[in-house]
């Protein structure tokens, strides 16, 4: 990828594992020091805010400097140009036992934080920023978690860090599809959002602007599909995210009049230009430039066929 001038920022996930709950199998971090990796309850059950069983313990001393050892470790000897952090809030919430003696080397007056509380000033995040490695990267934060945690425009920067816009993709979408009182906030994502990085110093470029990832609703299923259809996941449709602001443009389904599918294509080049036109940084899903569907299923991790594939040779 460099030798074609092209960067490489990989997605990293420092916010739960895959050993499920308490009652999970141990073949990880849990049979090394469960009481330091995860988020635990006095009575020894793990906290989710992960939505995946147990949350990494990211503000442990010991549990910070293997992060960053890692990150430094991919940016020295494998020379990637920057991270991607999954549910990055994670990061910012205070570890189990949190003792401020032994996170900042002194006590903080009236410190009362409980387990999973956020940090005003992360010392993970802090670490991260202020590292002569690091600093040096791309950074980028899914400023959310599953616990209810949302920090788009608010996350902890220095600076440093980007974020992806998820007020950009909501309000975009609802712009597009029609939803009335959205102008004046579409004026904003156009502008580069300053409403949510101005005051904090930051810049447009702060920005990560997206449509679609690869969590939720492809391009064209935004405009083919009501609804979520994960049937096919065997978790009875109640698995992926309800809340789509998608328009299926008038019919349901792939199999529609052909004024259907014009308006469709129409509303995609819409989408598209937004994106392009927009002060900040565009992230394009891949496919989504051919009409990649997935059917309508929102939530794909656990398929390894078709749904998943690329159409290489797409002509039209």
């Amino acid at each position: 990828a460099h030798k074609r001038g092209i960067e490489v920022i990989m997605d990293v996930v420092f916010n739960h594992t895959a050993e499920g709950n308490e009652n999970g199998p141990i073949f990880s971090f849990r049979g090394v020091d469960n009481n330091v990796y995860y988020m635990l309850a006095p009575m020894g059950e793990f906290y989710n805010y992960s939505g995946c069983g147990n949350t990494f313990n990211c503000n442990h001393p010991a549990v910070r400097r293997f992060i960053v050892d890692c990150l430094r470790y991919w940016v020295i000897e494998m020379h990637v140009d920057g991270f991607r952090f999954d549910l990055a809030s994670i990061m910012t919430r205070g570890s189990s036992l949190w003792d401020a003696v032994n996170v900042y080397g002194n006590p903080i007056e009236g410190d009362t934080l409980t387990t999973g509380s956020p940090l005003g000033n992360p010392p993970l995040i802090d670490m991260i920023s202020n590292d002569p490695i690091l600093q040096g990267v791309k950074l980028i934060a899914e400023a959310w978690d599953a616990g209810g945690l949302y920090q788009v425009g608010t996350f902890p920067h220095w600076c440093v860090w980007s974020e992806w816009n998820g007020k950009y993709r909501d309000i975009v979408r609802q712009f597009i599809k029609g939803t009335d009182g959205f102008s004046g906030a579409f004026a904003e994502c156009l502008c580069g959002s300053p409403n949510l990085y101005q005051g904090g110093g930051r810049k447009p470029w702060n920005s990560i602007n997206f449509i679609c990832a690869h969590d939720g609703f492809t391009l064209a299923d935004l405009v083919t599909y009501n609804s979520k259809h994960n049937l096919a996941n065997g978790e009875d449709n109640n698995d992926g995210e309800n809340h789509n602001n998608s328009w299926n443009c008038g019919q349901e389904g792939e199999f529609v009049s052909i004024s259907v599918k014009k308006l469709r294509k129409r509303q995609m080049r819409n989408f598209f230009v937004c994106l392009m036109v927009s002060q900040g940084v565009p992230m394009i899903y891949m496919g989504d430039e051919y009409g990649h569907t997935k059917g309508g299923n929102n939530n794909t991790y656990c398929h390894d066929n078709y749904i998943n594939y690329f159409l290489w040779d797409k002509k039209d």
